[in-house]
């Protein structure tokens, strides 16, 4: 196992728990690493590719893993990240496909132990064209993610559910302690 690069700091969690609200606020004053899945999906969308949950999902998985490693080989410094390589083993458990390529990235590239993990929450969650899991969904992935990161050796710091502004609180405080 590589020793974790203790300035890399993931936001991790279910669809739609405020991950990306979190990360912009924080992007005032530390570098930010924006979700890889959503790029992905993007980018097929705007492309006509298959790399997606419902046309392709091993690709997906696949196309999601090299972007994962990409962000993380090209991050320095201070970085949070809206998701981690962790988060693939659960979208390799929802689709049903195998992990190994996605372990062994996971063992290569560590992140700072402690995780901060949004839970599901129902009054802000919201569908989009990327986020098609309906609240019950979402918060079962959300265990998905939950298992991977446990799995993985890492220690989650639940976020609590409160405002943006402390929110970010919450997590400055914890980073800078």
């Amino acid at each position: 196992m590589t020793l974790p690069q203790t300035d890399f700091y993931i936001l991790a969690g279910p669809p739609g728990a405020g991950k990306t609200t979190l990360l912009q606020q924080l992007s005032t004053t530390v570098s930010v690493m924006p979700e890889y899945a959503r790029r992905v999906l993007a980018f097929e969308r705007k492309t006509g590719g298959r790399a997606t949950g419902d046309q392709n999902p091993a690709l997906f998985v696949q196309r999601m893993l090299e972007t994962a490693i990409a962000d993380y080989d090209a991050a320095s410094g201070l970085t949070v990240f809206d998701r981690g390589l962790p988060d693939l083993l659960a979208f390799c458990a929802h689709y049903g496909i195998s992990d190994a390529h996605v372990r062994e990235a996971i063992e290569s590239r560590r992140y700072a132990v402690n995780v901060f993990f949004l839970p599901a929450w129902e009054e802000i969650y919201k569908t989009d064209d990327e986020r098609v899991l309906d609240f019950r969904g979402a918060a079962a992935f959300g265990a998905l993610i939950q298992t991977a990161y446990e799995q993985s050796g890492y220690r989650l710091i639940h976020v609590p559910k409160a405002s943006t502004s402390d929110r970010v609180a919450f997590v400055r405080d914890r980073i800078a302690s």
